[in-house]
């Protein structure tokens, strides 16, 4: 019988075999219908532990690199500073610190003080002061025969100013909530006063030997006193506690970056003299306070 050329050929499903090895017989199966399915867990053990434990340490050091970079790219952390400490735990304390704000607390010390204090005295006015026609007249002798009179022409210097050395912890306070530094000064005072030049003219005729150095010291001494008062008369001590407020506050301001208050202690009922500006009367010589005579007692 011959076959036939257009006789439809169906292709039939293959049959598949599966050997199934020994003690594989027993794996886990689907329950018939109606039956709870158990839930099943399979653990793979595996001798492969420090492949894995490695592969973990390197992407950590991933990880590491690329936070560094973006510290890097950000501006978080500098490349020399990167460099000039290359350890893990630097770099691990820039990651944790790099997003958090920076803080500092500031204790309140006596900075200030410290400051003041080695400026001692803070001469802060000097008048100039000049005075001409300074005659003194020296009687001696049986009808004044041997007495002589001459001229003086002087200048002098007299300086006021605070004695900061005086200045104590307890002088200054801080107010937080206002940001106020609050310093109390000793009154201003006098701090010194010279002579600065003294020349005798205008001398009298004599035929007596006479001392006209003793005329000379006198007017000193009463050239210096005469701008010793002068001085105080003219506000000298009011102009300096003006000029310290000035100074000294821009000072505590410059080095502090606070407001600054200036107050001064009440000023004394008599100002306080240096042995500058309390010259002391040639040897053999005193001068009636009251009256302004000068009688030789030598």
């Amino acid at each position: 019988m011959s076959e036939d050329p257009f006789r439809r050929i169906v292709p039939t499903e293959p049959e598949i075999t599966v050997d199934i090895p020994d003690g594989l017989d027993r794996a886990p199966y689907a329950p018939p219908p109606g039956q709870p399915v158990p839930n099943i867990t399979y653990i793979r053990q595996s001798n492969g532990g420090c492949k894995y434990i490695g592969f973990g340490m390197m992407g950590c050091l991933f990880l590491v690199g690329v936070s560094v970079a973006v510290l890097l790219v950000t501006g978080s952390v500098s490349l020399n500073g990167l460099i000039n400490s290359f350890q893990l735990g630097n770099i691990l304390g820039s990651l944790a610190n790099a997003s958090v704000p920076a803080q500092a607390s500031v204790q309140n010390s006596q900075t200030i003080l410290v400051g003041i204090q080695p400026l001692g005295q803070l001469v802060s006015v000097s008048a100039q002061l000049a005075q001409a026609e300074l005659r003194v007249g020296v009687t001696g002798g049986a009808l004044n025969a041997c007495g002589f009179s001459t001229n003086h022409v002087a200048q002098g210097t007299i300086s006021a100013g605070v004695d900061l050395s005086r200045v104590t912890a307890d002088d200054i306070t801080f107010d937080a909530a206002s940001n106020t530094y609050t310093i109390r000064l000793p009154y201003p005072e006098l701090t010194s006063c010279s002579l600065d030049y003294i020349r005798q003219y205008e001398r009298s005729f004599t035929s007596c030997n006479v001392d006209w150095d003793e005329a000379r010291q006198i007017a000193s001494v009463t050239a210096l006193n005469n701008f010793r008062q002068q001085s105080l008369e003219g506000g000298i001590l009011e102009r300096a506690a003006g000029d310290a407020q000035l100074v000294l506050g821009n000072f505590v301001q410059m080095v502090s970056n606070a407001n600054v208050v200036i107050a001064f202690d009440d000023p004394p009922a008599e100002p306080a003299i240096p042995p500058s500006c309390n010259p002391q009367a040639p040897p053999g010589w005193i001068q009636d306070a009251a009256t302004g005579q000068w009688t030789k007692i030598g």
